[in-house]
């Protein structure tokens, strides 16, 4: 019989080194080049571990075998120090969740086992005492098939109870895996955050088996009979403390996105401060230029009635009527800062040999530093994707249907997006400095009841704005 425990434990080890790799690649960077291959060899080098790692431990009274963590997460951190690139937060935490989840759900496959077993034997011992009773053939011969089958049960029991402590591995480590984002910088002070708990479930698992081993110093499973309610309540304590590690992973991720949004946040009310100032700026020079203008349409005119007849100075006078019909803007939005966000684009579209087209009128109702944002942050994301590729176009017109204003900007741009949920992710080095635009423009749709619509047709990107009316807030 321990000949083929001894291979259900190597098959084992074996299928938990797999799962030992696939789960640290959800963590740490490759260093292989065939992945298969280095699979296999994580694989083969974990079981041959493990099984050293038992045959030394089982030499140990029951209790000095909880001493075997500790080598067992060492072959960890070594593997991945051999397998994967250098990430020590991130290591330490993999292989403590690692440990921590496959050690304690021990205590599911034990209780598990104690209570099958507990059904087997009554069936096993009358099934025996039978055949013995009904004399069917001779008793060595009997006992001697009786004993297979004992076997063949004890191996197909065992055999269950490690499938479902894998089965129940492979989901947790799932969970902490599909919870917890790549992208993150996970920093050590950080770690210690994820770290604890697993350590916390640990030394829970050892203290449970240090109080399970006083009752006796050799049979683990007589917990079971002396104390019948264990059976349940270590699986139970068991699964509830693997849901803590995945609670912890999941609010440390809630905590990273809350930070990541409130660092957003406060980028968004310097940028509206900043905004603000250049509107106030842009405003006192617009209504400057139009005072200039003004005033120097009269002088030329004044002067023009002196020098009628003098083609000289007539061609200078032409040319001078020329230069100040330039300070008048091409879009007459109904609003000067509209009117100068709209020719900024222009120009800067002019420069680069983008086609601009524009039909926009701006609608009072509406707060000016809102559409601001809006038309800064479309336009200007507009202008850096035709930048990319040649014979660049853009176009923004805007029209009310009802009560509803809408804003649509179109541009082409190069193919390539990756998304972010359902708003483009930013491919600039720094997200964290950049990447909020379309988030902005959302947030100033939404303060009106409103929404933004995205559309994706081949090489051309289409943003859809609309707005309601002013909420009551």
């Amino acid at each position: 019989m321990f000949e083929e425990l001894y291979l259900l434990d190597a098959a084992v080890n074996l299928i938990c080194g797999l799962i030992a790799f696939s789960y640290n690649e959800k963590f740490l960077a490759g260093t292989f080049d065939d992945r298969k291959r280095a699979m296999l060899i994580w694989a083969a080098i974990y079981a041959a571990a493990q099984m050293l790692i038992l045959e030394m431990t089982m030499q140990l009274s029951p209790h000095d075998r909880f001493i075997n963590v500790l080598p067992y997460f060492a072959l960890i951190i070594f593997l991945q120090g051999k397998f994967f690139a250098q990430d020590k937060p991130r290591q330490i935490f993999a292989a403590a969740s690692f440990v921590a989840g496959w050690e304690i759900l021990r205590f599911i496959a034990s209780p598990l086992s104690h209570a099958i077993f507990s059904v087997w034997s009554p069936i096993w011992a009358w099934a025996l005492n039978g055949a013995v009773e009904m004399n069917l053939a001779p008793t060595d011969r009997i006992i001697f098939a009786m004993e297979i089958i004992n076997r063949a049960a004890i191996f197909l029991v065992i055999g269950i109870c490690r499938a479902v402590q894998i089965g129940i591995l492979i989901f947790y480590l799932r969970m902490i895996s599909k919870s917890f984002r790549r992208d993150c910088e996970l920093k050590f002070q950080d770690s210690l955050f994820l770290i604890l708990p697993c350590a916390t479930v640990l030394l829970i698992d050892l203290t449970l088996r240090l109080m399970a081993f006083s009752v006796d110093n050799s049979a683990f499973m007589l917990i079971y009979e002396r104390v019948p309610a264990t059976i349940l309540l270590l699986p139970i304590v068991s699964l509830l403390l693997l849901g803590i590690i995945i609670s912890s992973v999941m609010l440390f991720q809630n905590l990273i996105q809350y930070k990541d949004e409130e660092q957003k946040r406060l980028l968004l009310e310097n940028r509206v401060v900043e905004v603000h100032r250049q509107i106030q700026e842009l405003s006192d020079i617009y209504m400057d230029i139009r005072g200039l203008k003004h005033d120097l349409r009269n002088h030329i005119e004044n002067i023009a009635a002196y020098i009628r007849g003098n083609a000289e100075l007539e061609n200078y006078l032409r040319q001078m009527t020329a230069t100040v019909e330039r300070l008048d803007f091409a879009d007459k939005t109904g609003n000067a800062i509209t009117d100068i966000i709209l020719h900024q684009i222009r120009q800067r579209a002019k420069k680069n040999k983008i086609n601009f087209r524009a039909d926009f009128h701006f609608v009072s109702r509406f707060d000016i530093y809102d559409i601001s944002v809006i038309l800064n942050n479309a336009l200007t994301n507009a202008l850096e994707a035709c930048e990319k590729i040649d014979g660049g176009e853009i176009q923004i017109r805007s029209y009310e249907r009802g009560g509803l204003y809408f804003i649509e900007i179109e541009n082409s741009f190069d193919g390539a997006l990756n998304w972010n949920g359902d708003i483009p992710a930013t491919t600039k080095f720094d997200k964290k400095l950049h990447g909020i635009g379309l988030t902005n423009i959302r947030r100033c749709a939404q303060k009106y009841l409103g929404d933004i619509d995205i559309e994706v047709a081949q090489k051309t990107f289409r943003l859809t704005i609309m707005l309601y009316r002013k909420s009551a807030a």
